[in-house]
């Protein structure tokens, strides 16, 4: 996951969004056929079970009192469960293991940030929850019944990621610059209209591509990265604007 709080990536961006990470089997486009609800139930099954091993990761990581400067260890097992998923995607039941694997990491990595915010502004990360819940179900509703063809977005988004990321590596050179509470709030509204893209735009890729296990756990994957991104930079812009961004 990208945070801008440290500069850099809190988990790992890996690509996922990009619209070349699969190779998605599609149909033509504008049909709307039981094919396309089936795999969209697909995905929000595997979504709703992914959040909730996300949040059994962060439980545990409560437990084992991880903290910011050891969770790089659960971001790069995070990213090697991740590349091993891509080889083996095709095969049932370990493909959806470690999906679930790769998600629990990722609620782990996120522990410590939750739990700064539990102790120092829990109205905040209630609002937050809110608010990420609230878009993510609007935008996603919005990209499945627009007649709007969103599939030329993935380029634009694809170039906004790498964009964010290069401002997080100039971040390590030019804290001073980037620190400043300006330019920490124009990277957080250009992250939440960037993961507010991702998620119309692969909610509309699910809306378009073939029913098959693959293309519903690759889909998975990017919903809940867009999704959690998207939480994290509106949990960074309620910080910013209620004067409580951690240093």
């Amino acid at each position: 996951m990208y945070n801008q709080r440290n500069n850099g990536p809190f988990g790992r961006n890996n690509g996922m969004f990009g619209s070349s990470r699969y190779q998605y089997q599609t149909l033509p486009y504008g049909y709307e056929g039981t094919q396309t609800s089936g795999l969209m139930s697909k995905v929000m099954g595997l979504l709703a079970f992914s959040f909730l091993f996300a949040a059994l990761g962060t439980l545990v990581g409560f437990f084992l009192n991880i903290s910011f400067g050891t969770y790089w260890i659960i971001a790069i097992a995070g990213l090697v469960v991740l590349i091993i998923l891509q080889f083996v995607i095709q095969r049932p039941g370990l493909n959806l293991f470690l999906l679930y694997l790769f998600t629990f990491l990722e609620g782990m990595s996120l522990a410590p940030l939750i739990s700064y915010y539990l102790s120092n502004a829990s109205n905040i990360l209630g609002e937050a929850f809110l608010i990420t819940a609230v878009s993510a179900f609007g935008l996603g509703a919005y990209a499945w019944i627009t007649k709007r063809d969103f599939s030329r977005l993935g380029d634009y988004l694809f170039f906004g990621l790498i964009l964010l990321l290069v401002t997080s590596l100039l971040g390590l050179f030019f804290g001073s610059f980037f620190h400043t509470t300006l330019i920490q709030l124009i990277i957080s509204l250009f992250g939440i209209a960037l993961f507010s893209g991702f998620v119309i735009f692969n909610v509309q890729r699910a809306k378009y591509a073939a029913d098959t296990m693959p293309n519903a756990i690759g889909l998975t994957i990017s919903i809940f990265l867009a999704v959690l991104n998207l939480f994290l930079f509106i949990l960074e812009l309620l910080s910013i604007l209620q004067g409580g961004r951690r240093r």
